[in-house]
Parts: C-alpha cells; sequence; structure tokens
C-alpha cells in the first residue's frame, strides 16, 4: 500500500463501531417466544453482518413471516438500545479522521430507522451511511461499498472498509477497495485471504499514517 492516499474510511457498524450484542440478544429472544421460532440467538449470531431477512432466510424461516419478525426486532431493539455501547477510542480515532481530512462513512447491514437512530444518538457525524435499502444486494455484494464511493466521488481505491464479518471482507474484495480486520468484532476469520487486520480502533491511525 505504500504511496496509497486514502481519502475515506468507511465502517461497519454492529461490531466495529459499536457493541450490539445485549439488545440483539434480548430482541431475538422475543421474537423466539413471540413467533414460535425454535432458532437460538447462537444461531442467529452466526449470520451477523447479513441484511436482517437474508439472516431470516438463511434460518429457513418462511417468507411470509419475515415482514413482521423485522418489525417486532426492530422495535425491541430500539427499545433497548441503552445497553449498546460505544466501542473504545471511536470518537477519539472518528476526530482524528476528521482532523486529517478523511472522509468517513458507514457501510452497515442494519436497517436505516435503527442506524440513523443510533448515529443520533451517540452523537455520530459521517459524510455516507449505507443501509440495505439503498442497495439491490447487501453484504457480501460490493454494491454497497461502490454507492458510497460514487455518492462519495472517489475511486474504491481511495477507501479502507473496517470490517469485522467474513461478509465484510469479500465485500471489500469484491468492491477492490482496502480491507482491515477489526479482531476485537464479532467474528474471528481463520482463513483471512483479503486485506490487514487491526486489535483497536486506534490502531487505523497507526495504518493510516504509515501508507
Amino acid at each position: 500500500m505504500k504511496n496509497q492516499v486514502i481519502n475515506c474510511i468507511l465502517f461497519d457498524f454492529d461490531g466495529v463501531l459499536i457493541d450490539s450484542l445485549p439488545a440483539m440478544e434480548i430482541a431475538w429472544k422475543s421474537v423466539q417466544k413471540k413467533f414460535g421460532i425454535s432458532n437460538t440467538f447462537a444461531d442467529y449470531k452466526k449470520y451477523i453482518g447479513l441484511p436482517f431477512k437474508e439472516i431470516l432466510k438463511q434460518l429457513n424461516i418462511n417468507k411470509k413471516y419475515h415482514e413482521g419478525i423485522n418489525e417486532y426486532y426492530s422495535k425491541i431493539s430500539s427499545q433497548n438500545k441503552e445497553l449498546i455501547k460505544l466501542n473504545p477510542y471511536v470518537n477519539f480515532t472518528l476526530d482524528w479522521l476528521k482532523g486529517n481530512f478523511i472522509k468517513t462513512g458507514i457501510v452497515t447491514s442494519k436497517d436505516k430507522v435503527r442506524t440513523l437512530d443510533l448515529i443520533q444518538y451517540f452523537e455520530l457525524n459521517f459524510e455516507i451511511v449505507v443501509t440495505p435499502e439503498l442497495t439491490e444486494f447487501g453484504k457480501p455484494s460490493s454494491q454497497p461499498i461502490l454507492l458510497a464511493a460514487k455518492n462519495l466521488k472517489l475511486n474504491t481505491n481511495e477507501i479502507i472498509f473496517v470490517g469485522d464479518m467474513e461478509s465484510d471482507m469479500h465485500c471489500a474484495f469484491n468492491a477492490n477497495c482496502h480491507y482491515l480486520h477489526y479482531k476485537d468484532g464479532y467474528q474471528y476469520l481463520y482463513h483471512q485471504f483479503y486485506g490487514g487486520e487491526i486489535n483497536s480502533i486506534l490502531e487505523l491511525i497507526e495504518y493510516i499514517e504509515n501508507i
């Protein structure tokens, strides 16, 4: 990556910038009870990083229940957002990026309503936010990153995507942008075939400075 110019950092949201697992677990267990679903939270957790309805599809849940489950899950999640925490060094790193004129954005599988609600809740600010409603295909498709790049008028080789799931790595690979895997997130990659890795969001600063 020597002599590369990085003009934008795109972040996955859940697991990278925020830890929302406690709220997710409560919401999913509520869904199980209300809709009589046998799939446990451990089953659900395997697919975090995919759009919610794709998770339901992977869990072989009848499509006719998807809309109702989605609405109920979102409702319970929002009611428990006080359980969601900002990950360490997020604000410091975002301030550093802004001070160095590097654009920031979110590329997430979380729906638009909950994403924007949490951005406001944590008083965050980004140049671009891409949620599943904006593209035909979500991660691991390249579409979310390509849309962000287009709207920011950047080439993908000017972008680093920071994720924590295998679907994030594939998304970055498919979009031909740089990738850093956040190892303290939700999924450890035993076979990372693309990009680098960081143990802390703070390490992003050193990584950029050494490019």
